[in-house]
């Protein structure tokens, strides 16, 4: 696996399944970047809009979760063991608050419970898949197959 991988599949995930607030929600101020020319969400956003276009299309989301997935199944076995899925910490690490780390692993394993629809302890590639594709529907509130930035935005702070 190489770097570029690795280094895309850390963005893709927090992108993918890092939603922290309901759809809709848009709060501002500080700390959330907003209008920050460097806010994590932008560099999220600027990586699964992989043609540059200004939105981010079902097909380039979908494509990011599968690079996601390939990344977090460290022994290719083609699904996902909880402990794989907790082991991976994606995205950037701006900040070492311990008690928001600890309710962003334990939201983060709320996560891979409801992603296990079988209940089996593992989660499928089309599991995984399946909660990207209900994730992109979320974002895009005018379900016009595209998400532009305030919509991604609202549905990831």
């Amino acid at each position: 696996m190489t770097f570029k991988t690795i280094a895309l599949a850390t963005v893709l995930f927090v992108t993918a399944v890092g939603a922290a607030l309901p759809a809709g929600a848009q709060p501002m101020g500080p700390g959330w970047g907003g209008g920050r020319p460097d806010a994590p969400w932008r560099e999220r956003f600027a990586t699964l809009d992989t043609n540059h276009d200004g939105v981010i299309t079902k097909a380039e989301f979908v494509a990011g979760a599968g690079d996601v997935f390939a990344a977090m199944d460290a022994d290719s076995s083609g699904d996902l063991t909880k402990d794989e899925f907790m082991a991976v910490r994606m995205g950037p690490q701006w900040g070492g608050n311990p008690d928001r780390m600890a309710a962003m692993q334990a939201q983060k394993a709320g996560r891979f419970s409801a992603m296990d629809t079988n209940g089996d302890g593992r989660a499928s590639r089309t599991e995984f898949m399946a909660e990207h594709e209900r994730e992109f529907a979320a974002m895009d509130r005018n379900g016009d197959g595209r998400v532009i930035p305030a919509e991604f935005r609202g549905r990831h702070w």
